[in-house]
């Protein structure tokens, strides 16, 4: 059995660097994706000087043979696409995804070197490649939560723009103008898609998708039923934006009543890690079982997955929609 996943593991090591030479070549070397390029460039040049937004059209001159393959088979990587772009990662999803084989591959032929348990070694692979994708939720997420806390600001002034005369799409140009990143990175974005002949709703459906927020999602939903049936907007948007801040605030209160969970999630998860330190610093043979022996390894591997479900059952439990 431990020859075949030897082989097994060896197999995949070698597909993954076969793919890995291939991206290299496409992206770098292949004759027919530099001329693309060029000409992607060309067309970057005629329409930036149209003014058309650079971000756009960076993203454009990025694209690539094998991404353009891959988004047209895979759902997947129209995920991490979206996830690349709510996190605003100046890496591509193409990039990210030879970056986590790239981490998978070397974690793998490292534990073959070493000959390390194939179940540990698939386990700690798998971890490692996932450590971009982690990052980039965690990139999203503050984003997110940075474009959240400046909405129900941004309401108001829109609000206040139409007071004074101005059209929805002139108080939207004036958010992206007027107000720092993230928030009004996406306005301008919106302005310049309807500016361009974009629909006004499918401008702002796509910015809804992009930024994937509940409070965001209210403020689109409001925005589709006034354009189709009319009423009183500058009513609606104070209204939403009261509402907002009304939910900040008990987002709050809930945040302050559940700190003694995080508390308690964070000083229990530390615990083994502090006490297996003292306990190696104080006798290093005796922690050195764990990690030389298979037993040892095995009893990691269940600790590892019961303090994984401990850590999520946590989670659950301090979690609380508003």
């Amino acid at each position: 059995m431990s020859t075949f996943l030897i082989s097994f593991f060896a197999f995949l090591a070698v597909m993954l660097i076969m793919l890995l030479v291939y991206g290299v070549w496409v992206n770098f070397f292949d004759r027919r994706t530099h001329a693309k390029k060029q000409r992607l460039q060309a067309i970057h040049n005629a329409v930036h000087r149209d003014g058309q937004s650079p971000g756009s059209a960076q993203a454009t001159l990025q694209e690539s043979a094998l991404e353009s393959w891959l988004r047209s088979r895979s759902r997947r990587f129209k995920q991490l696409e979206n996830l690349a772009q709510r996190a605003n990662s100046p890496i591509t999803a193409g990039r990210i995804m030879g970056i986590m084989l790239l981490l998978f591959t070397v974690v793998v032929v490292f534990g073959f070197l070493r000959q390390t348990n194939p179940f540990s070694l698939l386990l700690l692979s798998v971890a490692l490649a996932c450590t971009p994708l982690l990052w980039l939720s965690r990139q999203a997420n503050q984003r997110r939560q940075a474009f959240e806390d400046k909405l129900p600001e941004t309401l108001d002034y829109i609000s206040r723009a139409m007071r004074a005369g101005h059209s929805l799409t002139s108080a939207i140009g004036m958010v992206g103008k007027e107000f720092a990143d993230p928030i009004g990175q996406e306005f301008k974005t919106v302005f310049d898609e309807i500016s361009f002949g974009i629909p006004f709703k499918d401008a702002i459906a796509q910015f809804a998708d992009r930024v994937q927020s509940n409070d965001l999602n209210f403020f689109v939903i409001s925005l589709m039923i006034q354009h189709e049936t009319g009423g009183n907007l500058t009513e609606l948007l104070d209204g939403l934006s009261k509402t907002m801040r009304e939910r900040f605030k008990l987002r709050g209160k809930i945040r302050t009543l559940s700190s003694e969970g995080r508390a308690s999630a964070w000083v229990l998860g530390s615990m083994p890690f502090m006490l297996a330190a003292i306990l190696a610093l104080i006798n290093p043979g005796y922690m050195s079982l764990l990690w030389t022996t298979t037993q040892g390894q095995t009893l990691m591997l269940i600790g590892g997955g019961l303090m994984t479900v401990g850590f999520f059952l946590l989670h659950r439990i301090i979690q609380i929609k508003v």
